[in-house]
């Protein structure tokens, strides 16, 4: 019962960010009157930076302290809050500021919530990383059709939505407080055999090499930059250039975030039987093909090309790394570094995107992006145990 709060807390944690990231810029636009694009932009980029740097401080934190329970439920009351607040808030620049604050709290959630699932069941940890991010999968799709259809049909206004989440977060957040158990500390982090020296003094640039291997850090950072890059203009690309409706594109994302779904049991299974090094092999050639077939100026051929589950197939990977090459003492800071390189690939992803597309053209975006997965080859060639 527990561990089935946790992912309906995921759900709408999923849910939560659909409404701020997707939907909320609308808002700031066609109500509040906001035209500055840059302003709109940082309403995804600011909480993304923020998230960056707190992400694997909170891990790190969750390492050293033992109370997972406490992390867990402090995100999402900061996801509740923020929701609560943000339709009192007038002037764009203000909402800005408070989802920054907020994201210093919230991104407690994500490595806390999948770190207590690894140390709860070892031996099923790959497994129930994936199904977070099934649920997470699901949040989106089922937020992004429920949020578009209640406003569009009148039922809700977009200011009223994050009341009615906020409640349900809240509601959550307390079943997860009272059920959620804390898992007693096997070994903290004082208590490993790295000197104290190092542990002391070495820079944190260093410390993500001493706790994950650079080649895949390297690789989980390129390809979620790429994609960013692309994923930042494609919805333009698709619809400005190559000529595909409006309705065409918000079915197609949807169509992609079930393919996710599906495809997160499906990989966690084969990562389980051949390792991350083949996931990570065969995601090169996808990333690859996949933008290769955006590159082509064809509706359906950009389609086929979107849905390829590629960023599914890395997260997997990742969280194979975790759990079978970080010790039990470090886990939450190496999930705390991996939403952290996540947070900072989307926030400059989308930035590079933008500057790409402003300078060369829509067309160039998945042209460049084929040229920046060959990166991801001779990366996944290196990978190798630390």
């Amino acid at each position: 019962m527990a561990i089935f709060c946790l992912y309906i807390g995921v759900f709408l944690r999923a849910s939560a960010d659909m409404l701020i990231y997707a939907y909320l810029p609308f808002h700031l636009y066609n109500h509040l009157g906001e035209t500055r694009l840059w302003v709109i932009g940082l309403l995804a980029g600011a909480p993304s930076f923020v998230r960056l740097i707190a992400a694997p401080l909170w891990g790190r934190c969750a390492d050293r302290i033992g109370r997972h329970r406490i992390f867990v439920v402090g995100g999402l009351l900061a996801y509740a809050m923020l929701l609560f607040l943000l339709p009192r808030y007038e002037n764009p620049l203000q909402i800005v500021a408070m989802a920054s604050l907020m994201a210093g709290i919230f991104s407690a959630f994500n490595p806390v919530s999948r770190v207590w699932l690894l140390l709860s069941c070892p031996q099923m940890g790959t497994w129930r990383l994936s199904v977070w991010h099934q649920w997470e999968a699901a949040g989106y799709l089922v937020s992004s059709v429920v949020i578009g259809w209640v406003v569009s049909s009148g039922h809700l206004t977009l200011t009223e939505i994050p009341l009615m989440l906020s409640i349900l977060i809240v509601a959550n957040a307390a079943s997860i407080g009272i059920m959620l158990p804390d898992i007693a500390e096997r070994l903290s982090v004082g208590e490993t055999e790295r000197p104290a020296k190092l542990y002391y003094f070495r820079t944190w640039i260093l410390s993500l090499f001493d706790i994950l291997p650079y080649t895949a850090l390297f690789y989980l950072l390129a390809s979620s930059m790429t994609w960013e890059v692309v994923a930042t203009t494609f919805g333009l690309y698709f619809t400005g250039l190559l000529g595909g409706s409006v309705r065409s594109y918000g079915l197609l994302v949807g169509t992609s975030t079930f393919v996710s779904l599906l495809a997160y049991g499906l990989l966690a299974g084969f990562c389980q039987r051949y390792g991350y090094r083949r996931i990570l092999q065969i995601a090169a050639w996808g990333y690859t093909a996949m933008y290769l077939l955006m590159s082509y100026p064809s509706v359906r051929t950009a389609s086929c090309g979107y849905l390829l589950p590629m960023s599914t197939a890395v997260r997997t990977a990742m969280n194979a790394v975790v759990a079978s090459q970080v010790p039990e003492a470090q886990r939450g800071e190496a999930i705390g570094i991996v939403d952290s390189i996540e947070a900072g690939s989307a926030a400059w992803g989308a930035v590079l995107g933008g500057l790409i597309a402003d300078r060369q053209g829509l067309a160039s975006v998945p042209r460049i992006a084929v040229i920046g997965s060959i990166l991801l080859h001779a990366l996944a060639s290196r990978t190798r145990r630390r």
